[in-house]
């Protein structure tokens, strides 16, 4: 049997990184990593309070986010196992954060762009309640767009393999497709 690789998921938020990671990684009898909880764990471990992502985004501003954030994946690329032990599931913002290199996610893993279309994408931000970096704009679709395109550019520069999410498929069917396309159906 041929040994498994360690996973990236990357992709726009609500893209389902985490969902479909954690049935990947299932599938693969492996860990289960989301850089956001282990972000929230990191602060909740420093400051002794528990916060959300975007409670502590809020409070502290994106600067103070951003250090947190890089400090989670280069404490996970420092400890990335040698094999397929673990799928991992990156924050959306994770473009956005001048610290993360493309060579730090490449040390944590096979980087895989799940790539949603900007529509589809807006209205599951949106109907968790938009996000502070686009609750305060004008025009929040407009704004989602334009972050939508630059960060696009950055997962496809980062991917090692793309896989689309189209609309609003089964877990089932998106792992399948994921497994399949890993050549390890």
């Amino acid at each position: 049997m041929r040994e498994q690789r360690n996973l990236v998921l990357c992709g726009m938020k609500h893209c389902g990184k985490s969902t479909h990671g954690r049935r990947l990684a299932r599938m693969r009898g492996a860990e289960f990593v989301d850089t956001d909880e282990r972000l929230e764990a990191l602060y909740r471990e420093r400051y002794g309070e528990k916060l959300s992502c975007r409670e502590i985004f809020r409070r502290h501003g994106e600067e103070f986010f951003r250090r947190l954030e890089a400090e989670v994946i280069s404490r996970l690329a420092e400890a990335a196992p040698a094999t397929g032990g673990r799928v991992t599931a990156l924050g959306g913002g994770v473009p956005s954060n001048a610290l993360i290199t493309r060579d730090m996610l490449h040390r944590i893993g096979f980087c895989i762009f799940l790539e949603i279309d900007a529509d589809t994408a807006f209205h599951r931000v949106a109907a968790g309640g938009l996000p502070p970096f686009l609750a305060g704009t004008v025009d929040p679709e407009k704004s989602f767009a334009e972050l939508y395109r630059a960060r696009t550019d950055f997962y496809r520069h980062c991917a090692d393999l793309t896989v689309p999410i189209r609309g609003e498929e089964p877990e089932d069917v998106v792992a399948a497709r994921l497994a399949a396309a890993l050549g390890e159906q």
